[in-house]
């Protein structure tokens, strides 16, 4: 007999946030490539990038504000992702912090 709970929880098809999941997935149970193809949402690929493994191919994925000053803040202070710091709030934040380093 088909058991769909196991079938929703180790698939990515059967979830609506696709991206959470896949790293949520990689973080507690396996890393595994054609899981972390799918962590996608800039916040995702931030927490991937600090709980998991800093990777360039989920890095590219940080693109808003929040996302790349905890990035900065949290994981390292790389200049391609500094650039997408561009939000009033976070570039304050960023220089506060920079400027106790």
């Amino acid at each position: 007999m088909i058991n769909f709970l196991q079938i929703r929880n180790h698939f990515p098809e059967y979830h609506e946030n696709k991206s959470w999941w896949a790293y949520r997935y990689c973080k507690d149970v396996k890393d595994k490539p054609e899981i972390r193809k799918h962590v996608t949402d800039s916040f995702d690929a931030y927490n991937y990038c600090k709980n998991v493994k800093d990777r360039p191919e989920i890095r590219k994925y940080i693109t808003d504000s929040e996302g790349a000053y905890w990035y900065c803040k949290n994981v390292k202070d790389r200049s391609e992702i500094r650039m997408h710091i561009t939000e009033n709030y976070y570039l304050v934040r960023y220089r506060k912090w920079k400027a106790k380093q």
